[in-house]
């Protein structure tokens, strides 16, 4: 606005006064001198562009900060990276340990079923001795038949009588262990 005012007032009075003048307010010959208005406009722009003080130290300590951060988070990154190949360890361990333990339970399932069928095989031998033993007449006979018998046709009998078919530990007052256990002490 000013402008315009000085361009509709002011330089008609100057151009009646001052014959050499241009009707930009120059002298004729003299080199183009920066204006307020343009002068104006390039320090806006350079305001504009470049940032100012605070602004660059607010960066500065975000950067600080964000940097402070990432080692924070590359230290957490570490940790859990431990603690996820000791777990792994753990667990291969542990799945070894399965491993193992089911093998022997294997083991243990065939030795018993192994155990069950001489079990059998010797109830059913006593069974047969001791109806045949029975079936006869004589007790010089039965004697003779039961002296044949192994022990442990004659346990397995007595089982079937009423008595206990457990045999007798070595030592009634430690608890049993697994042979594996017993190894490990």
């Amino acid at each position: 606005m000013a402008m315009e005012y000085f361009d509709e007032k002011i330089v008609p009075i100057l151009k009646k006064r001052l014959p050499g003048a241009d009707l930009s307010g120059r002298l004729i010959g003299s080199a183009p001198v920066a204006g307020p208005s343009t002068s104006l406009t390039t320090m806006s722009l350079l305001a504009k562009n470049t940032p100012s003080r605070s602004e660059m130290t607010k960066v500065q300590q975000q950067v600080k900060v964000n940097g402070a951060s990432m080692t924070a988070l590359r230290r957490e990154m570490q940790e859990v990276r431990v603690k996820q190949l000791e777990q792994q360890k753990q667990l291969q361990d542990q799945e070894q340990k399965l491993l193992e333990q089911s093998q022997v339970i294997g083991e243990q399932n065939a030795r018993l079923a192994e155990l069950e069928h001489k079990l059998r095989e010797l109830m059913d031998s006593a069974v047969a001795s001791t109806s045949s033993s029975s079936s006869s007449s004589t007790p010089a006979a039965a004697a003779s038949s039961s002296s044949t018998v192994s022990p442990a046709a004659s346990a397995a009998a007595e089982g079937e009588s009423g008595l206990c078919l457990k045999r007798p530990r070595k030592c009634s007052d430690l608890p049993r262990h697994s042979k594996r256990l017993r190894s490990k002490k």
